[in-house]
């Protein structure tokens, strides 16, 4: 999920489907110019990325499918709280396990396609996710992962939630 403010200072979220880390250990986020969080990076210079788990289904598959402009209030509805970085002029999602504080270097657009490419300014993760040497332990994250071919959600390998259905409760 990528996080922004909006101009208001209110939380914007999206879910982000494809991240990249480049061999200089910067991010490339695909994030199209028509979205809202395209438009809170330009002006902010900055955004956070939280790997979702399974406790934050129903909220996340909620807020991939509305729009930021048409519900600027998406991130309250889902009940979830955040609080201003210390490093980058965007919110933390409070709970997120592991969380990554980027700022923008450049907008890459080629045709269709738009990249947003990032600096990793800080990493903080959650104890609970951490191994005996303090580093993150993937299988402690519970991550999920949206899958395209059946727009589906999978937690390390097994089928969490549909896409675009489980976040209807917030509708």
């Amino acid at each position: 999920m990528a996080a922004t403010y909006n101009d208001d200072d209110t939380v914007n979220v999206m879910n982000l489907h494809e991240v990249t880390r480049t061999n200089a250990g910067d991010l490339i986020c695909c994030i199209g110019k028509p979205k809202k969080t395209h438009e809170n990076i330009e002006k902010r210079k900055a955004f956070t990325l939280t790997l979702a788990n399974e406790a934050i289904m129903k909220e996340i598959d909620y807020l991939g499918t509305v729009s930021g402009y048409r519900v600027p209030d998406k991130f309250e509805r889902t009940g979830l709280k955040a609080v201003k970085s210390k490093f980058v002029d965007a919110p933390i999602i409070v709970g997120s396990p592991v969380v990554i504080e980027c700022e923008l270097i450049e907008f890459i657009e080629k045709g269709n396609f738009t990249a947003v490419l990032a600096r990793v300014v800080n990493m903080a993760a959650d104890e609970t996710v951490l191994d005996e040497d303090g580093k993150i332990d993937t299988g402690k994250i519970g991550m999920i992962f949206y899958e395209s071919f059946s727009n589906s959600y999978y937690k390390l390998g097994e089928k969490v939630g549909k896409a675009w259905s489980e976040g209807k409760v917030f509708l």
